[in-house]
């Protein structure tokens, strides 16, 4: 059973309304009633709070004699139906999102102040802050509105944290200049109608809009035209340029995998030294000092991994295993020695991907060859591309070209690399003309990785707070709240913009977040128990009451 919080010996404040006068006739203001009393835990003070509420004097000539006037700073202290006041709602997420610290010590940090406070509430004021959080996203516009303006608009960067296939995508709406999010979505289907539907959200903003970032992605190009038809909607090359080198990288890692199988008896080696020292009985401090860090370089091998489209694992592993090889003959050649003929025997199996390797190699070549014509220097003055976007569609024109005409002239020799050529054309096609907007508007971004980097600070927050690495239950759970928080946030700017929120938006907006976290529920408990969810789902429809 829960115990009820016992105070004595409170201070009691009594709050009237800022107005003494009637809004409507002028005549003074009489008081009526009380509005709300309650005892209000707050940080620095716990104290019992009376809003005192009043009504025109002069009732017979007044046009609105029942209009009920309170204190607007009483009810900027707390929430309705809450004891714990504002300023503990922004500690605990403050606490919770920029010192990243899990509920038990924010619990223990406000008993210590001391704050009579249960785990449980905590969570639940944590809630709040994000509810608040999502309420003041008017404000928080407002005050990026003038660098907005300065900067002529927004370029608005779309993307989505999408966890795993059928969970529902989290959509950020991001000025990529000021860095404001303006808006966010959880969409269980990211199809064209959902994503348009949350674009129109940005348009009334009433903000100028000046470009559109985003992915090659087929419902969002679509959004985007059917909401912004006449706007520029540039594409990231970053993954156009993943799209195109595609079919180079899925060699690469086939390549990685067929040269670490072997390097798994690395493993052997290593149980064989711990439980059979006597192998390297006859060798120097220093010898026992070589041989280890040539098992730790073979380690570093095996963690070897590559991140398209410019960092490749397999010629990478490749090559080191090809100086691995040549450094333990020549320590063979010095001194021969067992346990580095067994790390020989391993390494040296490189040499059968050669084919493989090489063929790798060239391709990349030819696709940094295309990367190459998209990086186009700027000037050093006013920060401008040297080259507008027809020039910059051309060369790319051209170079595609002389490729063909490289196949053709070369067909036997380059018989492997005739289907990357025409991958590249149609990929090309495909992603113009919005690979080249960039070169025309210059606040217009090359990539969308800034969006992408923010997505990944939310991401890392919570692995950081939790500890836990999928973030699909925690996109569930919090849904578009996680986002409207702002590490530029001031806690006391914060605090003003709680105090200015609606109560009814506030009460709307949490009643959401509880749909929110029914919706989990429900999918758990019915993937827990599925006879018992669907019978009381029966019984549910059977009440007509």
């Amino acid at each position: 059973m829960k115990t009820r919080k016992v105070f004595t010996n409170l201070p009691t404040y009594y709050y009237r309304p800022e107005f003494e006068q009637c809004i409507e006739c002028g005549a003074p203001l009489k008081r009526s009633h009380t509005a709300w009393h309650k005892t209000v835990i707050g940080l620095e003070e716990t104290a019992i709070v009376f809003n005192q509420a009043y009504r025109c004097r002069d009732r017979d000539v007044c046009c609105h004699p029942e209009r009920v006037y309170r204190s607007g700073y009483a009810d900027g202290l707390v929430l309705p139906y809450y004891s714990y006041g504002l300023d503990v709602i922004v500690y605990i997420g403050q606490q919770r999102l920029r010192e990243k610290r899990t509920i038990p010590e924010i619990h223990q940090l406000l008993s210590e102040k001391p704050i009579p406070i249960s785990e449980r509430a905590v969570e639940y004021l944590f809630d709040s802050y994000l509810v608040l959080s999502a309420c003041s996203q008017g404000a928080r516009i407002e005050k990026y509105r003038p660098e907005i303006e300065a900067n002529g608009g927004v370029v608005l960067a779309i993307d989505g944290a999408k966890p795993e296939k059928g969970q529902p995508g989290l959509y950020i709406f991001r000025d990529n200049l000021s860095g404001c999010r303006l808006h966010a979505a959880l969409l269980p289907s990211g199809d064209c109608d959902s994503i348009a539907q949350e674009l129109n959200v940005v348009k009334n903003l009433g903000l100028p809009v000046q470009a559109v970032i985003s992915d090659d992605e087929l419902a969002t190009v679509a959004a985007v035209a059917d909401v912004f038809p006449d706007l520029p909607h540039g594409l990231c090359h970053i993954h156009f340029l993943k799209a195109a080198q595609k079919p180079i990288y899925a060699q690469d890692q086939q390549l990685a995998i067929e040269l670490k199988k072997p390097l798994r008896g690395l493993t052997r080696v290593e149980r064989l030294l711990r439980t059979h020292p006597e192998c390297v009985a006859d060798l120097s401090t220093n010898q026992e000092q070589a041989l280890r860090r040539y098992l730790d370089a073979l380690r570093g091998i095996l963690l070897t991994k590559g991140q398209a489209p410019f960092r490749l694992a397999g010629t990478t592993i490749y090559d080191a295993l090809a100086r691995l090889t040549d450094s333990l003959d020549r320590s063979q050649d010095q001194q021969h020695h067992l346990v580095l003929q067994q790390l020989h025997s391993l390494v040296a199996t490189y040499q059968a991907h050669r084919p493989v390797y090489e063929r790798v190699g060239r391709q990349q070549t030819w696709f940094l060859g295309l990367a190459d014509l998209l990086d186009v220097p700027m000037t050093e003055t006013y920060e401008w591309p040297t080259q507008t976007g027809a020039e910059v569609a051309q060369a790319l024109s051209d170079y595609l070209d002389t490729l063909d005409i490289l196949g053709s002239e070369l067909s036997d020799e380059l018989s492997d690399d005739l289907s990357l050529f025409r991958h590249f054309r149609r990929r090309v096609e495909q992603w113009a003309p919005g690979l080249f907007w960039t070169y025309e508007i210059s606040a217009l971004p090359r990539t969308n990785n800034d969006l992408e980097a923010d997505i990944g600070n939310i991401k890392e927050q919570y692995r950081r707070i939790t500890g836990r690495r999928s973030l699909k239950d925690y996109l569930m759970r919090y849904g578009p709240y996680l986002t409207f928080d702002d590490d530029n946030d001031d806690p006391d700017e914060l605090l003003a913009w709680f105090q200015e929120v609606d109560r009814q938006s506030f009460l709307d907006e949490r009643a959401k977040l509880d749909a929110l976290r029914e919706h989990l529920r429900n999918m758990q408990r019915f993937r827990q128990d599925p006879d018992d969810f669907l019978a009381e789902t029966e019984r549910l429809w059977s009440d007509t009451g």
